[in-house]
């Protein structure tokens, strides 16, 4: 190419560059405005975002509950401009296994999704549904159709509630269905305490 070419390739990429960052910088209000009502159903899960002492108590299958006697921490922290939120990886005393969730909104679709992926299975669990009115938000992993597969190849759903209580208590009751969510029975439940103020 000719110093000419280049100089008239050069001009070209320049008036591209400048278009696209005029496109990038579109006025922040408008941008904003796009998700709005994600934002604000985010906004909803506002007290969930924080550090916090967690206590899980298995469920005996009979109506009670072991375990509970060790606490650990997580920290759930919101992302991508208060678009999600994440429970950061903690680590387990526990359980040998890991698991990190994140939480968003489809305002396209009006549901609530929650993303699980742990470091045992290596399964991304997708959940999906709706926030009530009695600050609970409870997904299921049936319309993604998701299970775990059991080493005999049944197949078992899960459904979370997480129930907000207050500013410093949320819990996570954990049910699982063998029969594809026509019953469902008590599998886990979490409950979280917040650390400081």
């Amino acid at each position: 190419m000719t110093i000419r070419q280049w100089a008239a390739c050069g001009l070209v990429f320049g008036l591209l560059a400048g278009a696209a960052s005029a496109v990038l910088a579109q006025d922040e209000a408008m941008r904003r405005s796009w998700g709005a009502e994600a934002r604000a159903e985010m906004d909803r899960l506002a007290p969930l975002a924080g550090a916090w002492s967690v206590r899980e108590y298995d469920s005996d299958r009979e109506g009670g509950w072991t375990g509970g006697e060790t606490a650990y921490t997580v920290t759930i922290r919101y992302l991508l401009d208060n678009m999600a939120l994440r429970e950061d990886v903690p680590e387990r005393p526990v359980k040998p296994w890991r698991l990190e969730t994140t939480i968003q909104y489809d305002q396209n679709r009006d549901v609530f999704r929650l993303v699980a992926l742990d470091d045992t299975w290596g399964n991304m669990d997708v959940y999906e549904g709706v926030m009530e009115d009695d600050n609970r938000l409870v997904v299921d992993d049936l319309r993604a159709d998701t299970p775990f597969v059991n080493a005999d190849g049944s197949r078992t759903h899960f459904r979370l509630t997480i129930e907000i209580a207050d500013r410093d208590h949320h819990s996570m009751l954990i049910e699982a269905s063998g029969d594809a969510g026509e019953t469902w029975q008590p599998f886990q439940r979490i409950e979280r305490s917040r650390i400081g103020s």
